[in-house]
């Protein structure tokens, strides 16, 4: 089991790494928190990746246009 963790860890970082830069997100932190904890970060990654795009455009801009 730890050889899996290891095995998977940079690759974790890596990914993290990709979408952070493409997210405008600090690549090195999104980097470190993937290879320590792998996919149990997404689900704030993706928080913290929504609410900078809320801040970068404002509350009143919608995302969808009807």
């Amino acid at each position: 089991m730890m050889l899996l963790l290891l095995l998977t860890a940079p690759f974790f970082g890596l990914f993290y790494y990709v979408a952070a830069v493409q997210s405008a997100l600090p690549p090195r932190r999104w980097a470190l928190l993937g290879c320590l904890f792998g996919p149990a970060v997404l689900p704030l990654f993706m928080a913290k990746r929504r609410w900078s795009l809320v801040c970068a455009r404002g509350m009143k801009y919608s995302l969808w246009h009807a």
